[in-house]
């Protein structure tokens, strides 16, 4: 997940934030406070997050005014240079180049200066144990996301990046420069040029290039934007919609499903007095639903929960197209076709043509999967209620029960074949520690990485509440946080990694990676790289997940299957950090292109259902010690592609759903264009997928503020991650495989992808390790 302020935390819960500013991007590296490797190993005096003076929370709030006044030093730097540019206009073109390279440099470091800062800021008051630290993190980080805007809006830093990287010496935006000067940016290393079309891109993506009129218009747009998203946003989180069922037997159907204590923790009402024998309050909650439409055999029950849940946000369908509305304004203004070129215009992707194509190429190769599923689904239905229509309500149980079905057939074969026949066919082969123990022979394997345990200085833990007296150790406080180092047999140290897994009061609840310290590998500024002569900055993570606290069995946490999933995911995006070597901390690690940066997550997250990784390495039973088998692996791999047709179909909706809402001719009555609510229903009767009259589940479809015209991008990133998998690592890590093979299909992956971070093009990268372009193929194999 990427965070909605400093878009740099990411994770299985999907990527949020739909666009970047310069300084907006921001991950942990300052000038003043680089450190070389043997730097690094002298600092004596642990802090949290390795910030310099960072021990009491107060400090928070000292570090980012004194971040304030760093970065407004090298900001006059840049104002100074602009004046005194007339005098060097007979240099050369070599000293062009290496002042184009020294700004970009600059720039750079303005990012570095405020983000030492407001990243650790923002983990702190995302996971800290104590109110104190949380308190004055989020004081410091209200401080900088204020100084940020400024940043953002400073004319002279945009100037700097036009006049000596771009050689565009006008205040009009014309480029009026020589035949030399042409060639500066030409001249510049592959990964400076990145940097500065990037840079300027984002810049003038927000309107810093325009006249001040249309800057201030633009502004105030943003400005209702800003709120309209927060409106839409507020209303998913706090509206709560409260229904009444009538009949006793929906009513006892209801209390089979949810015993009525924990209703009542679900239902929070104080108005219950209509509770009784032929009436019962429920309410729109998430989880309440879930479970009652996966769970109930009432077809009435089922209907009158999805008709109610989907229909509880009423007042988001206006907030929705005015937030339309005002997207496409802006980006007019912004001189872009729609609010989807906007966005696209630094994916990978490129332009909503190619998405388009994209999902039409997926739903082609989607169809016969789907209508497959559709039909096993008419079938259950029909056999147990007599007729086979599938309605919305019904997917969620009738998926269910089939699964359950085919999980109970595959445990008759296990049984058969001399495994143990137990109640659930998975339970107690995955834990934290097993789990923890595959990571270090995934990396060691793959890439010769060590990963290693070490100790963990108070003051550098954030779980335990160091400002209570009570909190003398973290055995006696209860902390679980894990840091680990991770060390190359060659490289060297590459990075510290925390591990954060389980759940305590006032920690964010969802799981993410978080970026404390970018890696940056900066040189002589010729490009090269050469690390023997070299200060470097080694980046450090944070994985912050919320597993089961209460499965804890001896010294083993057991986990599902599904938290393994997400434990890896997150590994994989934490490794992407780590691993990367760049000369720029904003090119670093995952600040890629939105729609790649979760390819080397669910890369790393295909390793979880590998038949011959799971039954070799990752589970094995916490009683007895024993690997699971390879056919019980086989059938989990199997299982993870139940009625996936469905799923994918409904993505691939949603995606056009949301191409459609921001598109040239935006679905907004406001702008002549047709409804949201008969758009979503026209896209899902094309598809094929059920759709109930009269609701708008939209209206809770809370990616379209955080994700607007970028939802395809996470099957965009999966169909290359599938690809990478089965062509490159599900090849060199089989059974049969040397650990010489492992270790090439590793490095492949490694030198030609990860290393890069967003250093490069993504297209580059992924036929680098292919040898070809990407294909959707791999994907449906393992679907199909």
């Amino acid at each position: 997940m990427i965070s909605p302020c400093q878009q740099k935390r990411v994770g299985s819960v999907g990527v949020r934030g739909e666009s970047r500013l310069p300084f907006q991007q921001c991950a942990y590296l300052v000038q003043s406070h680089s450190f070389s490797t043997q730097q690094q190993k002298q600092q004596q005096q642990p802090t949290l997050f390795s910030l310099p003076n960072l021990l009491h929370p107060s400090d928070f709030t000292q570090l980012a005014n004194t971040a304030i006044r760093e970065c407004d030093t090298v900001r006059r730097t840049l104002a100074s240079s602009l004046t005194a540019i007339d005098t060097d206009n007979d240099d050369g073109i070599n000293h062009k180049v290496q002042k184009a390279k020294q700004t970009l440099h600059n720039l750079d470091d303005i990012s570095n200066i405020v983000c030492t800062v407001i990243d650790a800021a923002e983990l702190c008051r995302s996971v800290h144990a104590s109110s104190q630290w949380r308190r004055g993190a989020s004081d410091a980080f209200g401080i900088l996301s204020e100084y940020i805007g400024s940043l953002n809006a400073d004319e002279r830093l945009y100037q700097s990046l036009r006049k000596f990287v771009f050689a565009d010496n006008n205040d009009n935006n014309i480029t009026t420069n020589d035949d030399s000067d042409l060639s500066i940016i030409s001249q510049l290393p592959p990964e400076y040029q990145r940097m500065a079309h990037a840079m300027r891109k984002e810049f003038e993506r927000d309107g810093i290039h325009l006249t001040y009129t249309k800057r201030e218009e633009a502004r105030e747009l943003n400005n209702v934007i800003v709120g309209l998203e927060s409106l839409f946003t507020n209303n998913i989180t706090e509206k709560t919609k409260f229904y009444n069922i009538e009949g006793k037997e929906m009513i006892q159907e209801v209390d089979k499903i949810v015993p009525r204590h924990v209703l009542g923790q679900l239902v929070r009402t104080s108005d219950t007095t209509s509770n009784s024998d032929s009436s019962l309050t429920l309410s729109s909650d998430n989880l309440l639903t879930n479970t009652l439409l996966a769970h109930s055999p009432s077809s009435a029950l089922r209907k009158e929960v999805y008709m109610q849940s989907n229909t509880s946000i009423p007042e988001n369908i206006n907030v929705l197209d005015s937030l339309i509305r005002h997207r496409h304004l802006h980006s007019s203004l912004l001189g872009y076709p729609s609010y989807a070129h906007r966005v696209l215009s630094d994916r990978m992707v490129g332009s909503p043509d190619k998405v388009l194509q994209f999902l039409t190429r997926m739903e082609q190769r989607c169809s016969h999967v789907f209508k497959r599923d559709m039909k096993v689904l008419s079938l259950a239905k029909k056999h147990i209620e007599g007729e086979g229509d599938i309605e919305p309500w019904d997917i969620p149980f009738y998926t269910s029960l089939v699964k359950a079905q085919r999980q109970h057939q595959r445990l008759k074969e296990d049984s058969a074949d001399g495994d143990d026949g137990e109640e659930s066919q998975f339970h107690g082969y995955f834990t934290v520690e097993n789990s923890i123990e595959g990571m270090k022979t995934l990396v060691q394997d793959l890439f010769g990485i060590r990963m290693k345990e070490v100790e963990i200085p108070m003051e550098e833990r954030w779980d335990i509440d160091t400002t209570s007296e009570q909190a003398a150790t973290p055995e006696s406080s209860g902390g679980d946080l894990q840091k680990f180092e991770f060390h190359h047999e060659e490289d060297g140290p590459l990075g510290t990694m925390f591990f954060d897994l389980f759940p305590r009061d006032n920690k964010f609840v969802h799981a993410a990676h978080f970026t404390i310290r970018c890696g940056q590998y900066r040189n002589d500024d010729d490009g090269n790289n050469k690390q023997d002569d070299i200060n470097h900055q080694l980046p450090i993570v944070a994985l912050v997940c919320n597993l089961s606290p209460s499965s804890s069995s001896g010294s083993q946490t057991l986990l599902s299957h599904s938290e393994v999933e997400t434990l890896y995911h997150e590994f994989g995006h934490g490794l992407h950090s780590l691993l990367s070597r760049t000369s720029f901390q904003h090119l670093s690690g995952t600040r890629a292109a939105m729609d790649f940066v979760e390819t080397p997550s669910h890369l790393f997250e295909s390793c979880t259902r590998d038949p011959g990784f799971l039954s070799r390495v990752l589970a094995k039973h916490y009683m007895t010690g024993l690997p699971m088998s390879e056919k019980r692996a086989e059938h989990l791999a199997m299982s993870q592609t139940d009625f996936r047709g469905i799923e994918i179909q409904t993505q691939i909706v949603h995606s056009k759903f949301d191409q459609a809402l921001f598109g040239e001719n935006p679905c907004s009555p406001s702008l002549g264009g047709c409804s949201s609510t008969e758009m979503f229903e026209r896209l899902h009767k094309q598809a094929g997928v059920p759709f109930a009259h009269g609701t708008h589940w939209h209206s809770r479809f809370g990616h379209l503020v955080a994700y607007g015209a970028g939802y395809y991008g996470y099957l965009y990133a999966q169909t290359f991650a599938a690809d990478i998998w089965l062509n490159t690592l599900a090849l060199s890590m089989s059974s049969s495989s040397s650990p010489e093979t492992i270790r090439r299909g590793g490095t492949k992956v490694w030198k030609e992808m990860l290393i890069h971070g967003g250093a490069k093009d993504p297209k580059e990268m992924i036929h680098a390790v292919l040898g070809r372009e990407p294909s959707v193929d791999p994907f449906f194999q393992g679907v199909s």
